[in-house]
């Protein structure tokens, strides 16, 4: 029964394909998903210019993504009805500023579109762009028509990556229903706004800053983005975590940076530090909120003995697997009769044994350390004591025998 239903809707479909010239072995063609949504497909690597459409039902998608296609005119689109276009990995030279000027915005909700050569926004700023939700740029020039987001005034999502941006101005993230916000792989080293932060509110939830070159942002992140709930600076140069003076609650990741030590007292914010350097760990920090899964230079040693310790972590291997503080991956990558060792082999009891006086070069000293060298002296007086009164007291008992 349902191999008859789908069939009909097939049938349905390819009657109702909007395509000029249908061919599904090597160019394009009209579909249905499972779901029963209707979708237009254009085999990768087939097709050099937009096919021609004709006039049909609203279709869920159009894909024409990994081809050769490199211009965009006012006619592209022409008589097309479709809710979601994916036109990414073309060789896109020119876009017409009228190419979505046309019936499809009446459709339109999600575009996904490349060029190669820091193309023209200028397209946004024709038409009237009373659906779009989500949009994803790469490799566009930034730095002009960002006014032209100004038509965007439903835009949920907003994602440009590989692409020249020097500033993000009101005319993004004033938007009001934008609430992520992804700057990827655009070379950023800071993240400069425009001036106009305190005249213009942000409903921007989530900020995705990952794979750029940041080794800062600005600390009145709450101010110019009051709504932010979670920050993602994954990727970067950080070796240090950043001064956000943010009053509520952020998750922030930091994993895949530089930074090889780190002091926090009080912290509320749920920070994510895996694969970082990170060498030696204050025994004062508040673990509650840290992430620290796979650490890659991590020194093994009293300090992190002490700091297992004062943290209530003598159980490592059960408190990675319940807290995943550490991850099971991170391996000791000093000092030398630790090295190469997974932590979570090891106990509490073995890294007191052994207290570096001398830390390798990448390394910073804790606060405390003379405190946790006096701590292992006298855990060794007490233990050796112990033994001499239970050596003394076998003999005792031998001698009464």
């Amino acid at each position: 029964m349902f191999s008859f239903l789908y069939l009909i809707l097939f049938i349905s479909s390819i009657k109702s394909c909007p395509l000029k010239t249908v061919d599904i072995h090597s160019g394009c063609y009209c579909g249905i998903e499972i779901d029963g949504r209707n979708y237009i497909h254009c085999h990768p690597y087939s097709i050099y210019k937009i096919p021609e459409f004709t006039r049909s039902y609203i279709h869920n998608k159009l894909n024409l993504s990994n081809n050769f296609i490199e211009y965009l005119t006012n006619k592209s689109f022409h008589q097309l009805k479709v809710q979601r276009i994916y036109i990414e990995k073309n060789p896109i030279k020119f876009i017409d500023k009228q190419t979505f000027n046309n019936n499809l915005l009446h459709y339109l909700e999600e575009l996904y579109i490349d060029t190669i050569n820091n193309g023209s926004l200028e397209f946004l700023c024709y038409g009237i762009w009373k659906k779009l939700r989500i949009l994803k740029l790469s490799r566009f020039n930034l730095n002009q028509y960002q006014y032209c987001f100004d038509k965007l005034i439903y835009l949920e999502k907003l994602t440009i990556q590989y692409s020249h941006i020097d500033i993000i101005s009101h005319h993004i993230y004033k938007l009001p229903f934008l609430y992520e916000l992804s700057l990827i792989n655009n070379e950023i080293d800071y993240l400069n706004f425009d001036d106009q932060y305190l005249i213009y509110s942000s409903s921007i939830q989530i900020l995705n800053l990952t794979s750029n070159q940041l080794q800062t942002i600005p600390n009145d992140l709450n101010v110019r983005l009051p709504h932010l709930i979670t920050l993602d600076l994954s990727n970067n140069l950080f070796e240090n975590l950043p001064l956000i003076n943010q009053t509520t609650k952020l998750h922030i990741n930091l994993s895949f940076n530089l930074i090889n030590y780190f002091h926090l007292n009080h912290n509320q914010h749920l920070i994510d530090l895996s694969f970082n350097p990170i060498c030696t760990i204050e025994s004062t920090i508040d673990i509650s909120n840290i992430i620290m899964n796979n650490l890659i230079n991590l020194h093994c040693d009293c300090r992190l003995g002490f700091f297992l310790l004062k943290n209530n972590l003598t159980n490592l291997p059960k408190e990675i697997e319940n807290n995943q503080l550490f991850g099971n991956q991170t391996i000791c990558a000093t000092p030398n009769i630790f090295k190469g060792q997974f932590l979570k082999d090891l106990t509490y009891e073995q890294l007191l044994t052994t207290c570096s006086l001398d830390l390798p070069n990448n390394c910073k000293e804790i606060t405390n350390f003379q405190e946790i060298q006096q701590y292992v002296e006298n855990l060794i007086n007490k233990t050796e004591l112990n033994i001499i009164e239970m050596y003394q007291q076998n003999e005792d008992s031998t001698q009464c025998k």
